[in-house]
C-alpha cells in the first residue's frame, strides 16, 4: 500500500523534512507509524508533531513515527478506515459520529473498528457580552441580539449546544445573528450585537479585540441541567478560561470544551499502540511544551477527558498499569 504526503518532523518547530511515498522508505527496514492530523496552519498538525516527536525520540522497538497531512477529522477518518494512516486526530463528537455512521459520515457507513487513544487539547466555549449589554449569566441572552455564527461552522455548533444545555433555543434570542467569526468583536463594539460565542483555543484573537477595544467580557458556562445535558452528550467535558487569559476577570471562567482525540483502529497491534501511549507519558513534560496548544495538559485528562470512544487494548494496558484509568 502506498502511503501519500506523509511529513517526517523533525525538530521543536517541526521543520518538515521530506515528502515522499511510504514504499519509498524502507517499510521493511523500519517500522514507521503515520499520524493523520490537519491542515498545517491548524492545531491537528503540531499536536501530531509532537506526538511524533516524542515517539522519535524513544523509538520505542525500532519504531518511528511520521505525519499526514489532511483536511481535518473527515478525511482522517477515511483514512484510518483505508489503512493509510495508523493513527488520526479526530474531534471527539467526530469520533462518536464516525462509529456510527451518524451525522456527517452517513455516505461512509459506520466505522465500529475506530478505538481512541489518548485526549489532547481541547477547543473551549467563551460567551462574550457586550459592556452595559445587562448580560450576567446564560438565562440572560434570552431576548438579546446573540451572534451564533455561520450555518454549518464549528462556532454555530457548539453555540447551539451551549443553547440547548441552558435551557434556550434560537427563538428566544432577538433576534439570532449569523455573522462570521472575524465579524464578531467589530459587531460587539458597534452596538450591533450584545453577545457573541467564540470557540476554539484562548485566547482567540478574535475575542482579545473584542475584550481590548469595548470592555466585553465572557460570561460563566453554568446552567441548572448541564449535568444532565453532558450526559447525553458525552463529547462534551468541562474546562475553565483560566484568569488572565483575557483582560478583566479575576476569576476563572468555567466553560465546555471539545476534545481532540488521538484514534487507531483494532487493525493496530496492542503493542504499537501500547508503545506510542509510553513514550508520550514518560516524556510527558517536554511534550506538553512542544506546542503552546498542549500547554495545560495533564496526564490525568489524557486517559479520560472528551474519550467517548472505545479504548484501544494497548491503550487500556498502559492506563491500567499507571493507573490513570480510575
Amino acid at each position: 500500500m502506498v502511503r501519500r504526503n506523509i511529513l517526517t518532523v523533525a525538530g521543536l518547530s517541526f521543520a518538515l523534512c521530506a515528502t515522499v511515498p511510504f514504499a519509498q522508505t524502507g517499510a521493511a527496514e523500519r517500522h514507521t507509524l503515520v499520524i493523520g492530523s490537519g491542515e498545517v496552519t491548524g492545531y491537528y498538525f503540531p499536536a501530531a508533531g509532537a506526538l511524533c516527536r516524542v515517539v522519535n525520540k524513544d523509538r520505542p522497538h525500532g519504531t518511528s513515527c511520521a505525519v499526514a497531512p489532511s483536511s481535518g477529522s473527515a478525511a482522517n477518518v477515511a483514512a484510518l478506515k483505508s489503512g493509510e494512516v495508523d493513527f488520526a486526530i479526530l474531534q471527539s463528537r467526530a469520533a462518536l459520529l464516525a462509529t456510527n455512521g451518524g451525522e456527517g459520515f452517513k455516505d461512509m457507513g459506520p466505522t465500529p473498528e475506530l478505538r481512541a487513544v489518548m485526549s489532547l487539547h481541547g477547543e473551549a466555549v467563551a460567551v462574550m457580552a457586550r459592556q452595559g449589554s445587562g448580560i450576567e449569566t446564560l438565562a440572560d441572552l434570552k431576548g438579546k441580539r446573540v451572534n451564533l455564527g455561520r450555518p454549518g461552522s464549528f462556532q454555530r455548533a457548539m453555540a447551539e449546544m451551549v443553547l440547548e444545555a441552558a435551557g434556550l433555543s434560537e427563538g428566544d434570542l432577538s433576534p439570532a445573528v449569523e455573522l462570521d467569526l472575524a465579524e464578531e468583536a467589530t459587531a460587539l463594539c458597534e452596538g450591533n450585537i450584545d453577545a457573541a460565542f467564540f470557540t476554539g483555543i484562548h485566547p482567540m484573537p478574535e475575542a482579545a479585540v473584542a475584550v481590548d477595544e469595548c470592555n466585553s467580557m465572557p460570561i460563566p458556562i453554568k446552567a441548572k441541567n448541564l449535568d444532565a445535558y453532558m450526559k447525553r452528550n458525552a463529547w462534551l467535558s468541562r474546562t475553565v478560561i483560566r484568569q488572565g487569559t483575557y483582560e478583566g476577570p479575576k476569576d476563572d471562567i468555567p466553560s465546555l470544551q471539545l476534545k481532540a482525540v488521538l484514534a487507531t483502529t483494532t487493525r493496530v497491534p496492542v503493542e504499537d499502540v501500547y508503545d506510542v501511549v509510553k513514550a508520550v507519558q514518560a516524556n510527558f513534560p517536554a511534550f506538553t511544551r512542544l506546542h503552546p496548544v498542549l500547554k495545560g495538559l495533564t496526564k490525568a485528562e489524557t486517559a479520560k477527558d472528551g474519550i467517548v470512544i472505545k479504548m484501544h487494548e494497548g491503550a487500556e494496558k498502559f492506563y491500567g498499569e499507571a493507573g490513570l484509568n480510575k
